[in-house]
């Protein structure tokens, strides 16, 4: 299951990257963390694991010595432990990581609505959008045009209302519609946009595998993963592609969810060292690295200041 997230995010970022501009949404490339998932050598980097449990304040305690940092941990854990009874379940990280994400998003919503509010009323209408995003460029350019278009398409779709303005909230599923249920037709429409090469309007195997270019020897672990879900889970009717509503079982649902599930299930597997499906807070201790890294912790502002 993590292939189809390395997969989905590679292909979306690698479709939109050569024609983004630096404002302009960036469609489809949430991740749990600004690194790397996987290094080049296809194991798991430490640095995305870190951000993804401690959030975007890693930098503040970055270079804490091994036992404050263990100190921290123990504070944190018992924030991360719902129900109190000593262990940490992959359900309970899976939420830690949910709400580490979510705050993380936030964070970045809260920043484009303050540059996009010209007029400073807590709302962004669509001129406010266009302009702070494009500025004064020319409808005539037709790169422009697509822009335009998509952004609008979505745009509306994001004003659940329809009173012409996006909120706070509206602006969070503007700017994600991959977590939105509300926005599950227009995250498809932009999917099949993004990857359709030949402009069929369907999703081919080679453009499901993105820039995987065939090439002599044993076919990658990934790509026969991949080929396979393709072929067995998507294509319902088995002619080779992918449309509108086989593209819907692909990408939805819930996707920050399943990211933050899969992230939960290396975290606990990472560091269970009696195998029974939890962590204690003594196995956490002994695997620190796992979560904190070294010289890394970053949760200064997830705890109580009389946790510190």
């Amino acid at each position: 299951m993590a292939t189809k997230f390395v997969v989905l995010f590679a292909l979306l970022t690698v479709a939109l990257g050569h024609a983004e501009s630096d404002k302009r949404p960036k469609t489809h490339t949430d991740k749990l963390s600004e690194a790397e998932h996987f290094d080049k050598e296809g194991e798991h980097n430490p640095d995305y694991d870190h951000e993804a449990f401690l959030g975007t304040e890693k930098e503040e305690f970055d270079h804490l010595p091994p036992e404050e940092a263990k100190k921290r941990l123990r504070a944190l854990i018992r924030e991360v432990d719902n129900n109190k009874d000593g262990a940490v379940t992959t359900e309970e990280l899976t939420d830690w990581v949910k709400g580490v994400f979510k705050k993380r998003s936030m964070e970045g919503v809260d920043n484009d609505l303050k540059e996009k509010d010209a007029n400073e009323d807590g709302k962004v209408d669509w001129n406010e959008y266009s302009k702070g995003t494009y500025g004064d460029q020319t409808e005539d350019d037709e790169e422009m045009k697509e822009f335009l278009r998509r952004d609008k398409r979505r745009f509306d779709a994001a004003d659940t209302n329809k009173d012409g303005f996006l909120t706070r909230e509206e602006m969070a599923i503007f700017l994600h519609p991959e977590s939105s249920p509300e926005m599950s037709e227009v995250h498809i429409l932009e999917t099949i946009e993004d990857i359709d090469r030949d402009k069929d309007g369907l999703i081919s195997l080679k453009e499901f595998l993105g820039e995987y270019e065939e090439e002599p020897g044993e076919v990658p672990d990934w790509v026969k993963d991949e080929t396979n879900r393709f072929n067995e889970e998507y294509d319902k009717n088995k002619d080779g592609k992918l449309d509108k509503e086989e593209v819907r079982l692909w990408i939805l649902p819930e996707t920050d969810h399943l990211m933050a599930a899969e992230e939960a299930k290396h975290l606990v597997s990472s560091a269970d060292d009696n195998s029974d499906g939890k962590l204690t807070i003594e196995e956490i201790e002994k695997n620190y690295a796992v979560f904190v890294g070294s010289e890394a912790t970053d949760y200064g502002r997830a705890l109580p200041k009389e946790e510190l």
